[in-house]
């Protein structure tokens, strides 16, 4: 039931970004609270995420991972440079530790990406909010051996794919991913859907 619901706040959410493409929401309140999602119209210039778009012929994905009361999820949202969603990833995590989580995270994405018609026109920017997660994607001397066997499954996707960067934000840039995460820490199997 839990799953069900999930994908119908999920479908709402992206009908009403697709339909009402002047308004704008507060994604971190749409999945506890979606009467307090405030609908702010563009005309008016209103700040209400520091997402930043992708530059242009490339895709951005922003990953979060979360633990919960033991429990770990990874989420992600691919947007293109109107900032419309394209993708979707959620699922429990294989671990208890956040900055696992997260790079589990980058490691789904990167398998979605790779899944798209996109990855022959477009390049990727992968956004992470840690820092630790951040120095494992771009130095690989930081890199845990515990986590070589996801890092190796990473390496071999970027090469499939035409370019990749990674970069850092706070949490507000990360809004929608880590709501996600938030929402569906108790799901147990992992969503993918791309459009």
């Amino acid at each position: 039931m839990k799953i069900l619901v999930f994908q119908t706040k999920m479908r709402a959410l992206l009908w009403i970004r697709s339909a009402h493409n002047e308004l704008m929401i507060q994604e971190k309140f749409w999945w506890f609270a979606p009467q307090r999602c405030r609908v702010v119209s563009h005309k008016l210039n209103s700040i209400v995420s520091f997402w930043r778009p992708p530059p242009y012929g490339w895709l951005k994905f922003n990953v979060c991972g979360i633990v919960k009361e033991d429990k770990a999820s990874c989420r992600g949202i691919l947007r293109d440079l109107e900032g419309m969603e394209r993708g979707i990833f959620s699922g429990a995590a294989g671990t208890n530790v956040a900055e696992e989580a997260e790079i589990e995270a980058v490691k789904i994405a990167l398998e979605v990406f790779e899944s798209t018609s996109w990855k022959c026109s477009n390049s990727l920017v992968i956004e992470v909010g840690s820092m630790v997660v951040f120095s494992w994607c771009i130095n690989k001397g930081l890199r845990p051996w515990l986590l070589q066997a996801i890092f190796s499954e990473i390496e071999l996707t970027k090469r499939k794919a035409r370019s990749i960067v990674f970069s850092l934000v706070d949490r507000n840039g990360n809004d929608l991913a880590f709501s996600l995460a938030l929402a569906g820490v108790n799901q147990p199997q992992v969503l993918k859907a791309w459009w």
